[in-house]
């Protein structure tokens, strides 16, 4: 049994070294198309994003990605704005390539702070939350550089404070582009 998990450790530890793709180094720029909770929000985030290439299975993917989210709301002289650092893990299911277009599917469950604990008249309890994000998208061209996508956000403390109001965008449009 010593000499699997040696054997296993050390496949593990060699993984990126044998693994011939180079990482992916990317940035994402969105923006609230429909908001639910508070409502209206505007606002855009943007994030980046890393992909080492080495957990790859079949047509999954797993990437990493970290940004920042700037939202406000005109409703109330206060608790109008909110700043949300992120970083995240995202699943990725790439299904086959139609031309020039390799459509996807995403998932992704990520730690984040909030600067504020309420926007709007809504009590977000904590400044630790969680980020949930689902989406659809592209990656376009043959070198994949440029994605268009929608995704939908929510951002949530899980109830690990008596006050947990959320926030949800079920509609954000998604621009992104790899820099290699």
């Amino acid at each position: 049994m010593i000499g699997f998990r040696s054997q296993l450790l050390k496949a593990l530890l060699f993984l990126p070294a044998v693994c011939s793709a180079a990482p992916y180094y990317g940035a994402n720029f969105s923006l609230p198309v429909v908001s639910k909770e508070p409502s209206p929000l505007h606002g855009f985030q943007i994030m980046l994003n890393y992909d080492p290439q080495i957990y790859q299975w079949r047509q999954f993917n797993v990437y990493f990605d970290g940004g920042f989210s700037h939202f406000y709301q005109n409703l109330t002289p206060y608790h109008s704005t909110i700043n949300i650092y992120s970083i995240a893990p995202v699943v990725r299911y790439t299904f086959k390539r139609h031309g020039p277009v390799l459509p996807y599917l995403e998932l992704s469950i990520g730690i984040a702070y909030l600067n504020q604990t309420h926007i709007e008249n809504r009590n977000l309890g904590i400044h630790f939350s969680f980020q949930d994000r689902m989406g659809i998208g592209a990656l376009l061209g043959a070198s994949e550089k440029l994605s268009l996508g929608v995704h939908a956000l929510h951002y949530s403390n899980s109830h690990l404070s008596s006050n947990n109001s959320g926030i949800s965008i079920p509609l954000v449009f998604d621009i992104g582009y790899r820099f290699n």
